[in-house]
């Protein structure tokens, strides 16, 4: 009996317990909010491209008559002098020509003798002087043949002794490098198609590869700043020559050509660049790096309504410092939550 009392007693007491304890309240974190502001930003456009050769003044080597390959004297890179031997080339016109001139050699040999003889024959009155006028004749027209033909090889790049066996011998018209190679041994070419570039190497030429999205940013004359990892403490300098009215259906890019200023011969061909492209001032909203929330590939912020918070997506720019950005996607005045991961669901 003394038991249940003693138990009917503790129920009782911790009843009285539970009434009397002050009920939980729920803590209501404050988020803290950040204003918007627009400033005044450098606007540029990055990119990436290579050093390529000044085709301005380069000679494309071209041959003058349609033909095959027959020999290539020289490689991308190798330095020529002006009337280097680039390429040999079989053609029939050339081989013809060559025949020819062996067979007017041989018929000039044939008239000289003849003309000769009958100049010692006319003296002790065994040939008449009309014979001997029709043998001069003779000579002197295949004296002009051969003259002629000389001509055309020697337009053609080859000549009788030259060991060239009648191909058509290709040569350099400027002093330069090689710095483009279509050709190959066994190919056939005419007259339109060249075989090679031959291009001055203190001359060249930036090739910028610029998104479609951003080329409405890129104009005839902006100043560009370019950088590469072979050079890391020099900055070049360069401005845009021309922009190209095609596309590259494959990377969506088009090629932009900047022509350098200064230091020239530091950059080689193909060197990779780093590139940036200046569009003057633009008035663009700038704020706390803290503030953005990136998700999914997109970058968002908790921007502050009269009902809430509610989540907006923005489009980073560029860097205004270590802490602030530049952005798309807000206004001068807007309130954004500052510290934004608080407000986002796990």
């Amino acid at each position: 009996m003394k038991r249940i009392i003693v138990l009917i007693i503790a129920v009782v007491a911790l009843a009285g317990c539970e009434k009397n304890e002050p009920p939980k309240v729920e803590a209501k974190v404050e988020l803290k909010t950040f204003k918007v502001s627009a400033q005044k930003v450098q606007a540029f456009v990055d990119a990436t491209g290579t050093v390529q050769p000044d085709l301005d003044g380069a000679a494309k080597i071209l041959t003058p008559l349609a033909g095959s390959v027959e020999k290539i004297l020289v490689r991308v890179g190798d330095g020529v002098k002006q009337g280097t031997p680039l390429a040999l080339l079989r053609s029939s016109d050339v081989s013809d020509a060559y025949a020819g001139h062996l067979s007017a050699l041989a018929q000039l040999k044939q008239a000289e003798r003849s003309y000769d003889l009958n100049k010692k024959l006319f003296e002790i009155g065994a040939v008449t002087k009309n014979d001997l006028l029709t043998s001069e004749a003779n000579y002197e027209q295949s004296k002009a043949i051969v003259e002629g033909l000389k001509k055309k090889l020697d337009i053609y790049g080859t000549s009788r002794g030259s060991g060239s066996k009648g191909n058509l011998t290709i040569r350099s018209p400027i002093a330069g490098n090689v710095v483009d190679m279509q050709a190959h041994m066994g190919d056939r070419f005419d007259t339109s198609t060249p075989l090679m570039i031959v291009a001055n190497p203190n001359r060249s030429l930036i090739v910028a590869n610029i998104y479609d999205t951003d080329v409405a940013k890129v104009h005839n004359g902006s100043t560009v700043t370019f950088t590469t990892d072979v050079f890391p403490d020099i900055t070049f300098k360069g401005t845009i020559s021309y922009v190209s009215d095609v596309e590259d259906p494959d990377s969506k890019t088009i090629k932009t050509y900047i022509r350098l200023i200064g230091h020239t011969t530091m950059l080689k061909q193909n060197m990779f660049l780093k590139i940036r492209i200046f569009d003057g001032e633009r008035l663009l909203p700038v704020i706390a790096k803290s503030a953005m929330i990136y998700k999914e590939g997109k970058f968002y912020v908790q921007l502050k309504t009269p009902s809430g918070f509610e989540q907006r997506e923005i489009k980073p720019l560029r860097d205004v410092s270590e802490k602030y950005s530049a952005v798309q996607g807000l206004k001068d005045g807007d309130l954004i939550a500052i510290s934004a991961m608080d407000k986002e669901q796990p």
